[in-house]
């Protein structure tokens, strides 16, 4: 029932050590579930409205989470062909943000200067134009330092498959060429 203190000692409990890969898999596991939720919400917004732009958002996250999954389960089984469309389609989406937020500082730039104005009704006793303008450019920065980090997180987790396969790829081809009977050449 009880055991000896020789016997506990090889029996620690080891902390299990989170590789790049599987860290790549929660992280790809979490954006895919914020890409369903945002395409669900979507796709009822534009039903309530009848505004066909939320169907477009609703559309995009719904090939963006087809993307992901494709992403997951190259992480899974060590095929790197169906990580490489999501990190292209993640690098043309940071791109097009990064651009969004930069036209967004220049239009808070112009704010100050109430060159531009958001449209808000009389009775609105919110945010100032200026004030709106700062706040959501902070909030769409750090939103961008996030993706920025989540991608880079999720590169890495495609080094790591890509890595993992060479090796292996290496070992087979050693084992390979130590096995066959290697024929001479004629000149």
């Amino acid at each position: 029932m009880f055991r000896s203190e020789d016997e506990q000692v090889g029996r620690r409990c080891t902390k299990y050590k989170l590789t790049m890969r599987s860290a790549s898999i929660v992280v790809a596991i979490i954006i895919l579930i914020a890409e369903v939720s945002l395409a669900v919400y979507e796709y009822i917004h534009c039903r309530i409205d009848g505004n066909p732009l939320p169907a477009v958002f609703a559309g995009i996250f719904s090939v963006h989470s087809i993307f992901t999954t494709f992403y997951i389960i190259g992480a899974f089984r060590l095929v790197e062909c169906f990580m490489v469309p999501w990190l292209t389609l993640q690098l043309i989406f940071l791109t097009t943000f990064v651009l969004f937020v930069i036209v967004w500082w220049i239009a808070t730039l112009l704010s100050i200067f109430n060159l531009v104005q958001y449209y808000h009704t009389t009775s609105d006793k919110g945010l100032t134009n200026k004030e709106f303008f700062v706040l959501t450019g902070v909030i769409l920065t750090i939103v961008l330092l996030v993706s920025i980090k989540l991608s880079h997180i999720l590169y890495k987790g495609f080094v790591a498959v890509r890595n993992q396969n060479m090796a292996r790829y290496r070992i087979t081809e050693a084992i390979q060429r130590k096995d066959s009977v290697l024929k001479p050449s004629y000149v």
